[in-house]
């Protein structure tokens, strides 16, 4: 009978941290002297470097650890600075507290819970975030919406309204007719 051993802790220089090649990273910046100063990231030489705007508009920058690039966003960098070792704790995520993913300052930045994160989202950015991913695959157009709700109101006929526009249940129908089916957000504004 074979023992099965627990799985080790990944460590990196004696640091507990969640496997992730970014987070050595971050780890491995900080050992070698690299800090952000109000807002902007210096090299150990105090020498400022500028990184670039990532995919998800965060600034980052790359070290090289054994001859192989490591990327990092440099908010999280400020983070360590600021959280330690309590950044890596699961389900810790860095929070820009204005909202603003570019702005590193230190004052901007903490960690918290990914619902903490999202409300430091401006609400009219979040509301259009929601509504964007709850319209990615609707059925309906604006219009069309429109034209099903002057049917009913004409014809007062769930089954008619469903056969006519092939909507697949009454719960649907329900939600276009009472103006839940919205991909404004000036008409989402109104509702909540």
């Amino acid at each position: 009978m074979r023992i099965q051993l627990p799985p080790r802790e990944p460590k990196y220089n004696g640091v507990k941290v969640i496997n992730s090649k970014s987070n050595k990273a971050i780890i491995e910046a900080y050992t070698r002297g690299y800090r952000v100063i109000e807002g902007v990231l210096y090299n150990p030489s105090k020498i400022s470097k500028k990184g670039w705007i990532d995919s998800r508009s965060y600034y980052s920058f790359s070290i090289k650890i054994n001859k192989i690039k490591s990327h990092f966003p440099i908010h999280r960098l400020v983070a360590y600075q600021k959280f330690g070792n309590k950044l890596f704790e699961p389900g810790i995520q860095v929070r820009h507290l204005d909202g603003n993913s570019l702005n590193n300052l230190e004052d901007n930045i903490e960690i918290g819970t990914q619902s903490e994160n999202m409300m430091d989202i401006p609400e009219e950015k979040r509301k259009t975030h929601s509504l964007l991913a709850a319209t990615y695959n609707r059925q309906f157009t604006d219009e069309e919406v429109e034209q099903i709700r002057q049917f009913h109101e004409n014809c007062h006929s769930y089954k008619k309204t469903l056969r006519k526009f092939n909507i697949a249940d009454k719960s649907t129908l329900w939600y276009i007719i009472h103006h839940k089916y919205q991909t404004k957000v000036s008409e989402v504004s109104k509702t909540t």
